[in-house]
């Protein structure tokens, strides 16, 4: 029992992905009654060769030959049924719980926070999500392989113990040695294994990369360095898929030398045995076919065991994800609503072992518009983005009418905020799907009325599928300022009652910007807002600015207040101002 906890505590991904299949545990129980059937036809035939040996030598009657074809049709009629059921069967539950993998898979991805995703590789992710579950998905149909062949190797073996104990126990010597043979090679394909997939979501991250980044690629002439730098990782996968396939294969040669060593030695000693009178040549016969079909369970335990290392290297990467941390809340809130205020007390907020934000205490009153100046890193973004707490504050509190935010359930809280930022993302959706994300329930007039709201209705009109139009991946078969508009729209729609601006108007040209600035404001109408902005010609009409540098909250007032101050506000609003400054 101690050795058997042990197996499963150095197994652990092994031990969990056995218990996906508890569910099933009908279709198991079926699909290994099944794999018994199937594993003693074999033993049945071996067997059934010695009697047809026998009879034909004593001079079988007419009998023998009308029972013998409907023993072998009848035989392999069970067997044939038996194997489309198991097969079929398996491979469903098998389907099934992969399935249900790679759902919970993409649902603890969506879960993921934000420093959470941004410290771990999207490829990593991807090829989790893709080749991973493949291998774990070989290895799941693996399972009742390890039940089913035993059976097939025990139901041979007996049959040659019964034709000839002696020479049966002989051969069992070499069983150590394939024994040692199996668990070497088995370690060594994991650890191949791990390498291997570490390197193909090397290969997936390069290519997602290059891809979305295809424009730099192009403009910097980075063709060549990204192409030597995929083929310098595609060589390093190969040689080590190389090695693990050097491994996998040269079992079966020396799997196969060793039955021939042991067959040759059965036939000498078996002849010494049939000519002494001690042996009937059936009973040669049956050894023979029995020790010799008996290699096909060695090998396709071994095929299963190798299958099951790679699925274990596989499962281990998918269930480091699956136990991979997301914010737990502590009460839930059916009904969330901003009325009156809110605060930060003493907000600090790390990236590892980086302060992005130190002391920071102000107050927002419902309805008012307030602004965040600084210079690039100064931790405006940080502020803004710890209100839904996109991110978590390593130090104070952030209120809502008095109570913390920590307190609400993550899809309350996010309810009360729109965010436009300054890299619209947009599905690779029509535009009236990407509208509809902002209320998923919402109707056709609420889109449609949202789009107008927004200003898009002048650039929708252009095209023939209108509201239809597919905006491409990540939104390009849009303009800035159309994309900019579209995510306007989803933030109307979404109607929540604090609004963020994250620069969302700062990579427009000037005629775009005036478009999408008409659209904020019929965002903006009613609203509580956060204004993250470097041009302050956004930021003048704001109730009160608030002065960001290195993580700190150096001034606070309105434009004017600020300017008579003569402090960072005024370097900025100078240096923004001055002659050949944008």
């Amino acid at each position: 029992m101690k050795q058997l906890d042990s197996f499963w505590a150095r197994h652990w991904a092994l031990r969990r992905l056995a218990a996906e299949f508890k569910p099933y545990r009908g279709a198991m129980a079926s699909v290994i009654a099944l794999g018994v059937v199937i594993s003693l036809i074999q033993p049945f035939c071996a067997k059934l060769t010695e009697r047809v040996i026998d009879d034909l030598q004593k001079g079988a009657s007419e009998r023998f030959f009308i029972t013998l074809p409907l023993i072998l049709i009848a035989a392999f009629l069970v067997s044939g049924v038996a194997k489309f059921f198991y097969n079929s069967v398996r491979r469903t539950v098998s389907q099934e719980v992969v399935c249900s993998l790679r759902s919970r898979l993409f649902e603890k991805f969506v879960h993921f926070p934000l420093e959470k995703l941004q410290g771990t590789r999207s490829g990593e992710m991807l090829s989790t999500i893709q080749n991973d579950l493949v291998q774990v998905d070989a290895g799941a149909e693996t399972f009742c392989d390890l039940i089913k062949e035993p059976v097939a190797f025990i139901g041979l073996m007996g049959v040659a113990f019964y034709a000839n104990w002696k020479l049966a126990l002989a051969t069992l010597v070499v069983a150590p040695v394939v024994a040692w043979l199996f668990a070497a090679t088995g370690q060594a394909v994991k650890r191949y294994s791990v390498r291997c997939l570490m390197r193909f979501s090397e290969l997936i991250t390069l290519s997602q990369e290059s891809l979305v980044g295809a424009h730099i690629v192009k403009v910097f002439g980075l063709e060549k360095t990204l192409i030597e730098k995929f083929q310098a990782i595609q060589e390093e996968y190969f040689r080590t898929l190389r090695k693990s396939i050097r491994v996998q294969e040269m079992n079966v040669p020396v799997v196969e030398l060793i039955g021939a060593l042991l067959m040759a030695g059965v036939l000498a000693y078996g002849g010494y045995q049939i000519s002494l009178g001690l042996m009937t040549a059936g009973q040669l016969i049956a050894f023979v076919v029995a020790i010799g079909l008996a290699q096909m369970p060695v090998k396709q335990l071994n095929s299963a065991f190798i299958r099951m290392r790679i699925a274990q290297a596989a499962a281990e990467r998918i269930y480091t994800f699956l136990g991979a941390d997301v914010p737990v809340v502590a009460n839930q809130s059916n009904a969330l609503a901003f009325n009156d205020r809110i605060e930060f007390r003493s907000v600090g907020l790390h990236y590892g072992d980086k302060r992005a934000l130190d002391q920071i205490n102000l107050e927002v009153k419902r309805g008012e518009c307030v602004a965040f100046v600084g210079f690039s890193g100064s931790g405006k973004s940080s502020i803004v983005n710890l209100l839904p707490r996109l991110y978590e504050a390593s130090e104070g509190e952030i209120l809502i009418d008095g109570k913390s935010t920590k307190f609400y359930s993550l899809d309350d809280l996010r309810s009360l905020f729109s965010f436009v930022t300054q890299e619209t993302f947009l599905f690779n959706d029509s535009i009236y799907e990407n509208i509809r994300y902002g209320k998923p329930s919402a109707t056709k007039e609420e889109i449609e009325r949202a789009a107008e709201q927004a200003h898009c209705l002048s650039f929708i009109s252009r095209f023939p599928e209108g509201f239809e139009r597919k905006v491409g991946e990540r939104g390009m078969q849009l303009s800035g300022g159309e994309r900019q508009r579209v995510a306007i729209a989803r933030a109307i729609l979404k109607g929540a009652p604090i609004l963020v601006l994250d620069e969302a108007t700062s990579s427009l040209d000037s005629a775009s910007e005036a478009i999408v600035q008409k659209a904020l404001e019929s965002l903006m109408q009613g609203r509580t807002i956060f204004l993250v902005a470097h041009r302050f010609s956004t930021v003048r009409k704001a109730n009160r600015i608030y002065v960001i540098e290195g993580g700190k909250l150096k001034e606070a007032g309105t434009h004017q207040d600020l300017l008579s101050k003569q402090g960072v506000y005024t370097q900025l609003f100078t240096h923004q101002t001055a002659p050949g400054v944008v």
